[in-house]
């Protein structure tokens, strides 16, 4: 995606946002597209093809909805087809999110774990997580047997990793290894 097209789709999520935030709809709102980012991954090909009628990708998009959509997004969808912008639909709704978590005080840490991790790692985390961010932090933990052990966290543009594979590449640099 160029950066004018990311440009654009964070332009197409703010005003989303807006008339979600002024309806209220913004959790109803942001489920519906990761739903439908989810349920058409594997179509956005046939989206993206200029020689599929708009009335046949419309079809799709409120096919793979199941008519569960709040009105204001299955309009969206549809607006975002007759302007031949459905392609940016994956990287909006990922802005969209973030705005919904924005407006909460909340960020969402990305987090790689070795092991599944227990409640009580995962308060501990999210408390050190909101010291260190100065803000609320929502988990989405994902377990990874190629750490090791330990975990990596990615909160916005900052890595911390604490991962034992982590330590062993610094150290591999640090010693001059390959």
């Amino acid at each position: 995606m160029t950066s004018a097209e990311r440009c654009l789709a964070g332009r197409y999520a703010r005003a989303l946002f807006a008339c979600a935030a002024a309806r209220q709809s913004e959790a109803a709102v942001a489920a519906d597209l990761a739903a439908c980012v989810s349920a058409l991954a594997g179509a956005l090909p046939l989206l993206r093809d200029p020689r599929v009628s708009a009335a046949r990708k419309k079809a799709l998009v409120r096919e793979s909805l199941g008519g569960a959509a709040a009105p204001l997004t299955a309009d969206f969808l549809e607006f975002l087809i007759e302007k031949k912008r459905f392609a940016l639909l994956p990287a909006l709704a990922g802005d969209f999110d973030r705005l919904m978590l924005q407006s909460r005080g909340v960020v969402r840490a990305r987090v790689r774990a070795a092991r599944p991790l227990s409640e009580a790692d995962r308060a501990r985390l999210r408390q050190s997580l909101e010291k260190f961010a100065g803000t609320g932090v929502e988990l989405d933990v994902r377990q990874d047997p190629e750490l090791l052990g330990g975990v990596t966290v990615r909160l916005g543009d900052w890595v911390l990793d604490s991962s034992l594979r982590g330590q062993l590449q610094s150290l591999k640099e640090a010693i001059g290894g390959d």
